[in-house]
């Protein structure tokens, strides 16, 4: 596979990537003057853990704190995403491994966040920075006004000059109503907030095509051209701190770039790192060159340089993804509904996913759910249906002016899909024969 070392080509494809990077962060809000940048950084990043138990991995943790301070003075608006809740009950309760069951977990992260938020408090404070946090359910983002309620307080403290930092309240949540993950909650962040590039913590320096603690004959990749499309050997990876692994990032990476952002995947002892993305184009800001030119560090990374990580390229977008898209991208599906290969070059073309190109019905749901849409095994769409799943079995591969007579209603939907509730999570050009792919 060819290798790609110019940091202009990166920057190339960012620019013919997405308008949605750029575009508003909301319905009647004006465009963004700064670029915005979501960081997620795991408790494996936060802590260290031995025999005697977790302490605070304080010089990462102040590196973590300056990495964000930098940001913020070339210009960036900054999101954080910290897990470490339940590790940071362990420090505090003197425990010395993480609690099994549930309500104990709960217990522990209840005493452990505000121990968490103290930390960043005291951290940020030295440096004269203000943060404010944010405890978030999965509920939050079932319904569509509040999760614009959610979306609009963290602007309004990204307008004060404050750092949000966000978590999952693992103190209240049941496992229905867990995002599963910090990784899958800071991806969602990025969509909801219109991000311009998204970056992920782990414990190694490249995503790669096995586990390299364990094959000697992994590989890495720098940039994977197209996320939805990948296939690596994730097993086996872990910190066993968090609730993460590689597996999940690679999850988080393909939601970010459906919607059209950027994702860099860094390892968390280095979060200087995020300025070899930054200055390589990543985020196709007119920042950049101001970035460049501000800091010339021995640590930084110069502009004709790849950055040091993987890149999650952006998925091409041509305005598409919306704001009811971006929602729609939030909310868990589980049930499934399968295509057959027509209907899917239909909703390639941004179509209405209609009933006749239904072939199969996978799980229970109700109308106005949101569901997978399959074709050939595989992932391509997440639509809200406008039937619930037994009426959708009833009338699927049927033709639309048969579908009164089978219901027996007097008025239904014509679209299985309505167009504007269809989002693709693979590329449109996917069912083309003749495209390539690659990562390197």
């Amino acid at each position: 596979m060819a290798t790609t070392t110019a940091a202009v080509n990166i920057r190339d494809a960012v620019e013919n990537a997405s308008t949605a990077t750029v575009s508003t962060s909301g319905a009647g809000e004006q465009m963004r003057e700064n670029p915005l940048v979501v960081l997620k950084v795991g408790t494996s990043s936060l802590m260290l853990s031995s025999g005697a138990g977790f302490r605070v991995n304080l010089a990462n943790l102040a590196r973590l704190v300056d990495t964000i301070a930098r940001l913020k003075r070339e210009g960036y608006q900054v999101v954080l995403v910290s897990s470490g809740a339940v590790g940071m009950g362990c420090i505090k309760l003197g425990l010395t491994s993480r609690p099994t069951s549930v309500q104990t977990k709960q217990a522990v992260a209840a005493a452990g966040q505000s121990h968490l938020l103290r930390l960043y408090e005291d951290l940020f404070g030295a440096l004269k920075m203000q943060v404010a946090q944010l405890l978030i359910n999965q509920s939050d983002f079932l319904d569509k006004d509040h999760w614009q309620s959610v979306q609009s307080t963290i602007h309004e403290c990204l307008a004060l000059g404050v750092v949000p930092i966000i978590n999952e309240n693992d103190s209240t949540n049941t496992a229905e109503m867990r995002f599963g993950d910090n990784d899958n909650l800071a991806a969602l962040t990025a969509v909801q907030l219109e991000a311009d590039a998204l970056f992920l913590c782990t414990d190694v320096d490249f995503l790669y095509t096995a586990n390299p603690r364990s094959d000697p004959n992994a590989k890495a990749l720098k940039i994977v051209d197209e996320p939805w499309a990948l296939q690596v050997d994730t097993a086996d990876e872990g910190s066993g701190m968090g609730t993460g692994g590689m597996a999940t990032k690679i999850l988080a990476a393909r939601t970010a770039s459906t919607a059209g952002i950027p994702c860099g995947l860094i390892n968390g002892q280095h979060t200087d790192r995020v300025f070899s993305f930054l200055k390589s184009g990543m985020t196709s800001s007119q920042q950049e060159a101001a970035s460049v030119a501000s800091d010339r560090s021995p640590a930084s990374v110069g502009a004709d340089e790849e950055p040091h990580g993987t890149l999650f390229m952006p998925m091409s977008q041509d305005g598409s993804i919306c704001h009811t898209r971006r929602w729609i991208l939030s909310l868990p599906a589980s049930a499934q509904v399968s295509v057959n290969d027509a209907c899917a070059r239909q909703l390639a073309g941004r179509g209405s996913l209609l009933p006749k190109g239904i072939s199969k019905v996978h799980g229970k749901f109700e109308k106005n759910d949101c569901v997978k849409l399959m074709h050939n095994g595989t992932e391509i769409g997440r639509g809200l249906v406008n039937f619930d799943s037994d009426d959708l079995q009833k009338i699927q591969g049927k033709s639309s002016n048969s579908l009164k007579k089978v219901l027996g209603l007097d008025e239904v939907p014509l679209e299985a899909c309505d167009e504007g509730n269809v989002v693709l999570t693979v590329a449109a050009d996917a069912f083309n024969p003749n495209r390539e792919t690659a990562a390197h």
